[in-house]
């Protein structure tokens, strides 16, 4: 399947997540749509496995998310966004059939279903963990449809405080090309110790030249606590080089009010949407209540499932072993999880 897949395709990705039709010449956007047509054709070709596990989920006739069938009449889902919500509905071809909890998975952010009546067969996980970042990857609709497609832009990874890198600097979202400028130093972090400051300009991390803010956030974003990084900054038109330590944070790094602006200019995010102990982050656009719909590689294998919005180009993916992984024990029953689902959903 993958030698079907043309390279000008992988290459106008960026184009297809990132611009809009006023920044693009007629002709462009002709081109582009054309391409965007043939990587729906190609994802069409291999979705039927992961289109009839996949089912929409409704409360009050509102559609909250997406479960993935398990077997035996049950799925999972999104817990935060299902546990709250009252006379849950799964939608299939036979009709809308009521459903249950049975239990959730806090730590995963998932929630068991049973499903009456509910015939579907159970999901086939399979370890995507060699795709190389890069990787296209594709979200599938019951329909068969992508709901979205894009990269693996950052490798699985905790988004626990403890277990991540802290630099702390914050950037200016609005860099683009080479270079981003640093707005803020943190008192008594990494970056402050070995003396970044406010107006440096990252030019480089770990040898590799970083471009605009979104590039070095997913440079950023790899780092574990406990690794000493090379950093290059252009400080008064001089390169300086800094090796800090990253810390590992005890609270999450506060988000900037210019980059919570950009993040929900194309629709909401899922209140939970940190803290997993292990996710993949891809580029794809998705929408809020899209969380709980299989996620594929080129060959139609399901390789994970969409676990939050977090940004505007920013997909958190559960991984399938993770999936497994969970699926071997028993769910806390919601009076005896060992912490709240809703809890977490209010943060």
């Amino acid at each position: 399947m993958k030698s079907l897949f043309p390279l000008t395709l992988l290459t106008c990705l960026p184009l297809l997540g990132q611009l809009v039709p006023s920044e693009i010449l007629a002709k462009d956007q002709a081109i582009t749509e054309a391409q965007s047509d043939q990587i729906f054709k190609i994802v069409r070709a291999v979705t039927k496995g992961a289109s009839e596990v996949v089912f929409p989920i409704f409360s009050n006739r509102n559609h909250i998310g997406y479960g993935v069938s398990v077997g035996d009449g049950k799925l999972i889902a999104k817990a935060s966004e299902v546990v709250p919500r009252p006379k849950l509905l799964v939608k299939t071809k036979e009709g809308a059939l009521p459903a249950s909890i049975l239990g959730a998975y806090p730590e995963q952010d998932l929630v068991l279903l049973s499903v009456d009546g509910l015939k579907a067969p159970a999901a086939k996980w399979v370890d995507g963990s060699g795709l190389p970042e890069g990787a296209f990857l594709a979200a599938v609709r019951p329909d068969g449809e992508a709901a979205g497609f894009g990269v693996k832009s950052v490798a699985a990874r905790s988004l626990r405080a403890e277990d991540q890198g802290f630099l702390g600097v914050e950037m200016h979202p609005n860099d683009f090309g080479d270079g981003v400028r640093i707005n803020r130093v943190v008192r008594d972090s990494a970056a402050a110790m070995v003396g970044l400051r406010p107006g440096d300009e990252i030019l480089a991390i770990k040898g590799e030249v970083v471009k605009g803010f979104h590039e070095i956030s997913a440079r950023l974003r790899r780092l574990k606590a406990g690794e000493t990084v090379d950093i290059l900054i252009s400080r008064n038109g001089n390169e300086l080089k800094f090796r800090p330590t990253l810390q590992g944070s005890r609270a999450k790094e506060p988000e900037s009010e210019q980059l919570r602006a950009m993040n929900s200019k194309s629709g909401s995010r899922n209140q939970v949407r940190d803290d997993f102990g292990n996710v993949v982050q891809s580029d794809m656009e998705l929408e809020s209540s899209q969380t709980g719909l299989p996620i594929i590689d080129l060959e139609g294998r399901i390789v994970g499932l969409v676990i939050a919005r977090a940004g505007r180009i920013s997909t958190l993916i559960l991984p399938s072993i993770e999936i497994e992984e969970m699926l071997k024990s028993e769910p806390y029953k919601l009076d005896q999880r060992p912490r709240s689902v809703s809890e977490r959903s209010r943060r």
